[in-house]
C-alpha cells in the first residue's frame, strides 16, 4: 500500500471534511488506512499544530476553541427549543397603510429592529398593530403594549434599519428622524447579537445593556432604565413549549460591545481589550448616539444567536429564536405602563 504523500494543509482539509459530515465515506478504504497511519504517527511528534492535535485526541468530537474554553459539539448546530407562541409571518403583516394621523402621536416607546427576524418577533407581541407612512422615516407599525386597557397600554411604535449604526439607514439615522416626529420617551434596540464566549452568555440568552463599550468608551444606562433593567427577570418565563429543553437566562448585567466592521475583528483581541463585554452586535452605538443627542431613555436588548469565534454565520433557525427571546423579555419591561408615566417625551422636558 503507497504511503499518503499529500501536504499535512491537504490532510488537515480533508480531516475537517470529514469532521464537519461528522461521518467517513468508506469507498476508498485503503486511503483511509493511510491517512490513519499519517495521523497515529504525527500525533506522537510535533508535526501537527498543538489546536490541531487536541482536535484530533478528541474523538473527531466537534469543538471549538474559544476564550475559556471549548464550544460544546451539540448546541452550535442542533435546532433550538421549539416555542409556545405563534410568531406572525411576512405574510401575516398588514397590506393596507392606513392614513397618518398625529392623533396617535406622540408615542411611548419605539422599538427598532434590524432584519425580518428581529422585526416579526417584535410585530407578534404588538396588540391590534396597523401599518402608516410618513416621509422622512418611512413605515411605522403601531400597536399596544402592556398589562392594562386597550387606552392605558403603552404606545408603541415599530421600525426597522438597516444593518450598522453609520450606515444609510442604519440605526443612527433611523433613531434621529423617527424621534423628530415620533417623539418617544425611550427607544428600544431588538434583537440578536453574538456571545463573546460561551463561559460568559450562550446561544438563546438574552443580554441587555447595562453598559455599552463603544470606540473605547463605556457608557452606563441611565438610572431610570437601570431599575427597570434589573428587574427584567423576574417574572419572566422564556415562551418555550417545553421549558426544560433550554435554561434560557436573562443577563441584565450584560456589557455589550458594539462595532460597525466585525470581521476585521479577531475573538481573541475582542476578549483581551475589552475583558467585560459578553456580547457583540452593530447597531447599538448609532442609538445610542442618536438618543444622547435627543435627550431620551434607550437601551438595548438582544437574544444571543451565535458565537462570536465561529466562521459560519448564525442559523435562521437560531436567528429567529434569540430574537423572540429578546421581544419576549421587552415585552415584560414594558408590562406596567404605569412606570412610564412619569418619563417625559422628547423634546418635553423634564
Amino acid at each position: 500500500m503507497a504511503p499518503w504523500r499529500g501536504s499535512l494543509m491537504e490532510l488537515g482539509g480533508l480531516i475537517q471534511v470529514c469532521q464537519s459530515c461528522e461521518l467517513v465515506i468508506s469507498s476508498d478504504l485503503g486511503l483511509i488506512l493511510r491517512i490513519t497511519g499519517v495521523i497515529s504517527r504525527r500525533l506522537t511528534s510535533n508535526s501537527f499544530p498543538v489546536s490541531v492535535k487536541r482536535r484530533l485526541q478528541t474523538g473527531g468530537k466537534r469543538q471549538t476553541e474559544v476564550a475559556g474554553g471549548f464550544c460544546p459539539p451539540s448546541q452550535e448546530y442542533k435546532k433550538p427549543p421549539q416555542l409556545s407562541i405563534k410568531l406572525q409571518e411576512a405574510g401575516d403583516v398588514p397590506k393596507s397603510t392606513e392614513t397618518w394621523r398625529d392623533d396617535h402621536l406622540p408615542i411611548d416607546i419605539l422599538l427598532l429592529a434590524v432584519g425580518s427576524c428581529d422585526f416579526l418577533s417584535c410585530f407578534s407581541l404588538l396588540d391590534k398593530p396597523f401599518k402608516s407612512y410618513k416621509k422622512g422615516i418611512g413605515y411605522v407599525y403601531f400597536g399596544g403594549m402592556g398589562d392594562a386597557s386597550d387606552l392605558q397600554k403603552l404606545k408603541i411604535a415599530l421600525m426597522t434599519c438597516a444593518s450598522g449604526a453609520a450606515t444609510p439607514g442604519g440605526s443612527l439615522t433611523a433613531v434621529l428622524n423617527a424621534v423628530r416626529v415620533l417623539r418617544p420617551k425611550a427607544a428600544f434596540l431588538v434583537g440578536t447579537c453574538l456571545s463573546l464566549g460561551m463561559e460568559k452568555v450562550r446561544m438563546g440568552d438574552v443580554v441587555i445593556s447595562s453598559k455599552l463599550t463603544a470606540e473605547g468608551l463605556r457608557t452606563p444606562v441611565s438610572p431610570l432604565l437601570c431599575s427597570l433593567i434589573q428587574d427584567a427577570p423576574y417574572g419572566w418565563v422564556a415562551p418555550l413549549e417545553n421549558p426544560d429543553e433550554l435554561k434560557v437566562t436573562v443577563h441584565c448585567n450584560g456589557d455589550i460591545l458594539s462595532q460597525s466592521q466585525r470581521e476585521n475583528c479577531r475573538c481573541d483581541d475582542i476578549c483581551e481589550q475589552y475583558p467585560g463585554a459578553v456580547a457583540i452586535e452593530t447597531e447599538g452605538i448609532g442609538v445610542y448616539a442618536a438618543a444622547y443627542d435627543a435627550n431620551i431613555e434607550w437601551v438595548i436588548v438582544k437574544g444571543v444567536a451565535s458565537y462570536f469565534h465561529q466562521s459560519q454565520p448564525a442559523t435562521s433557525e437560531w436567528m429567529s429564536f434569540a430574537s423572540t427571546m429578546a421581544a419576549s423579555v421587552v415585552a415584560k419591561m414594558l408590562n406596567d405602563p404605569t412606570v412610564f408615566l412619569e418619563w417625559p417625551h422628547y423634546n418635553q422636558g423634564t
